[in-house]
């Protein structure tokens, strides 16, 4: 799903991740939907998968750790805001930019 200005693309992955791409800065982000992510106010930390034996940081993910029964099924961004919403396997979770909703 791209935003409302085309300029950054979100797509769904396993283990409830989704990542987002952004053409103009050339940035992506790892993130994951989650129970603990979806209480309101919370704040979405950077998820980042490793290769199994490497180096990881403290909240790095192993590739072997991953499930692959967990889905993000759909993505869908809100046409002028910065809301999006994300369909796991039976929930549904839509977060929104705190910069966003701190000017309304």
């Amino acid at each position: 799903a791209w935003n409302g200005s085309d300029s950054v693309i979100m797509t769904g992955a396993y283990n409830n991740f989704f990542r987002m791409f952004d053409r103009n800065t050339k940035r992506d982000v790892t993130l994951e939907a989650s129970r603990e992510s979806s209480k309101p106010r919370a704040v979405l930390k950077p998820r980042r998968v490793c290769a199994a034996g490497g180096k990881r940081r403290k909240d790095d993910i192993s590739v072997d750790s991953l499930d692959f029964t967990k889905k993000i099924l759909h993505t869908a961004w809100h046409p002028t805001e910065n809301i999006i919403a994300i369909a796991a396997t039976n929930n549904l979770y839509i977060f929104q930019d705190k910069l966003s909703s701190e000017m309304h």
